[in-house]
């Protein structure tokens, strides 16, 4: 990662006194954190190859990050949102013995097994780079609780890196809102690493995700106009739940905001427009860790609603002859940790469906594997019709499912604001909601019969992973009692 390094160290030098990061009533100048960065690369330097890093979002967290990249040595984010089984597994499958933390974090370390080393705080020079390029092995959920390693090296990031500036043009009087976990690699890059290649200035506000969702609403939004920030990276959820704060006028949306990029799931149209109404300017993307974590995104100048936008500079994506995205570019990974063979094609099938329209925008129709055939024989990803249903400002989450005799069954858990609408309602309510909200697909992907359950029921159930999407297979199996119950001929459709 030279081009980081080398830019932290041009602006320590241009632009030493200015802030880089601010969490809290901690800040940090350019000049001190490169220095920081050197103290910790010292701290570092007799450690193992491959370290893991265990730490809540802030100074101590990035420090450690760029100090690793200083000394070639690569490094496993642990995020903290997993749970300890999960770190364990990826502290065995990586080989890690040692991990940076905090103070705090300590004791999670010890007892996963493994020796804590505290971040410190000293400053020191920066030693002089040797010969290995460092890397990072980036762990996904997996639908099944058993993360896998991506391996990434440096050149896949600077390729991404790149890319992303070439699409989103961000400058150095950008002030960048850092709300999700750094161990996400979307906010690695967007909140750690294109920063410093510019001089510009993060706030960070990952605590605002500790709070149950309408404080965490109002905070998300109270620390955007405390920072004046300019551009940001949302989950949807996030972004509907500033939405729905805005429009009852409970916050005011800060006038500078200017690149609200929003992805990790399927974002309803709807919802963006409503959020360019209040001044959110939000700009749906796509991308997964295989693929160093940008594939598309859409950009002010460059939108399409309903799209994730054109596929960002480097990047070849095409459509497979059964609908599958495939994407090819420098930014691929390696391949999995303890994969037989390296990707050294750098291709990479998504598992995603999808098309493209004449302009080059992408369009996500949904996961291969989750596709649903009714009686029919009709293909349906569920994230099409969990789309239309999410547009609903009550609809906190929607699963469609897979019902007897073929056809689709939905669940439905409220918004933070829903929960009264979905407390009187009853069974004809529930199915007028799905049916009025699907109006615009055809009679087959239109769910025949739909419940409800309880805010936080899918989270508290296990059903989520770390990283809160669906584990469909255990969703399906949690509700088959309910499903079973369905008369088939109430899920049966004819051909049309």
């Amino acid at each position: 990662m030279n081009f980081l390094l080398q830019a932290l160290h041009r602006w320590s030098g241009e632009r030493g006194d200015a802030a880089a990061f601010v969490h809290g009533e901690e800040s940090i100048s350019y000049q001190d954190l490169w220095r920081r960065v050197g103290g910790l690369a010292q701290t570092a330097a007799g450690l193992p190859d491959r370290v893991g890093l265990l730490a809540p979002n802030g100074i101590d967290w990035l420090t450690a990050d760029l100090g690793l990249w200083a000394n070639g040595q690569t490094m496993v984010p642990l995020p903290e949102f997993f749970a300890d089984g999960q770190l364990s597994h990826i502290l065995a499958d990586a080989g890690i013995d040692t991990v940076l933390t905090t103070e705090t974090g300590a004791a999670r370390v010890r007892a996963l097994g493994a020796k804590p080393v505290i971040i410190g705080r000293a400053e020191a020079d920066m030693p002089k780079a040797g010969n290995r390029q460092g890397a990072r092995i980036i762990y996904t959920s997996g639908s099944t609780g058993r993360p896998k390693g991506v391996l990434l090296g440096p050149e896949q990031l600077r390729h991404t890196c790149h890319g992303l500036l070439a699409a989103v043009h961000p400058t150095a009087d950008d002030r960048h809102l850092s709300v999700l976990p750094f161990p996400m690699l979307l906010e690695n890059i967007c909140g750690i690493y294109l920063p410093i290649m510019l001089g510009g200035q993060v706030h960070i506000a990952a605590s605002v995700l500790a709070l149950p969702p309408l404080e965490m609403a109002v905070a998300l939004a109270e620390a955007a106009l405390r920072s004046q920030a300019t551009t940001t990276v949302l989950v949807p959820q996030l972004l509907t739940a500033w939405v729905l704060i805005a429009s009852v006028g409970r916050v005011e949306v800060p006038e500078c905001l200017r690149f609200v990029a929003v992805g990790g799931a399927a974002v309803p149209p709807s919802i963006i427009s409503r959020a360019r109404e209040l001044g959110l300017p939000a700009y749906e993307g796509y991308g997964l860790s295989e693929c160093c974590s940008v594939v598309a995104s859409n950009v002010p100048g460059g939108d399409k609603p309903g799209s994730v936008g054109r596929p960002i500079p480097g990047l070849d994506v095409r459509i497979a002859d059964d609908g599958e995205i495939i994407v090819r570019g420098a930014p691929v990974m390696d391949g999995y940790l303890g994969a037989a063979k390296p990707n050294a094609a750098r291709t990479w099938p998504t598992g995603d469906l999808g098309h493209m329209d004449d302009a080059g925008f992408l369009y996500i129709h949904g996961r291969k594997d989750n596709l649903i055939v009714t009686a029919n024989g009709r293909n349906i990803s569920p994230e099409w019709p969990e789309t239309m249903l999410a547009a609903d400002p009550r609809i906190g989450r929607a699963l469609v499912l897979p019902a007897p005799g073929g056809g689709l069954a939905s669940v439905l858990e409220p918004s933070m604001l829903g929960q009264a609408w979905f407390d009187g309602a009853d069974n004809a309510a529930l199915q007028k909601l799905t049916a009025g909200l699907c109006a615009g697909a055809p009679d087959y992907a239109v769910p025949r019969r739909t419940r409800s359950v309880a805010v936080g029921y899918f989270a508290d159930n296990d059903l989520l992973t770390a990283n809160k999407r669906p584990r469909r297979h255990a969703i399906v199996e949690h509700f088959s009692p309910w499903l079973a119950e369905i008369p088939q001929e109430e899920t049966s459709y004819e051909f049309l």
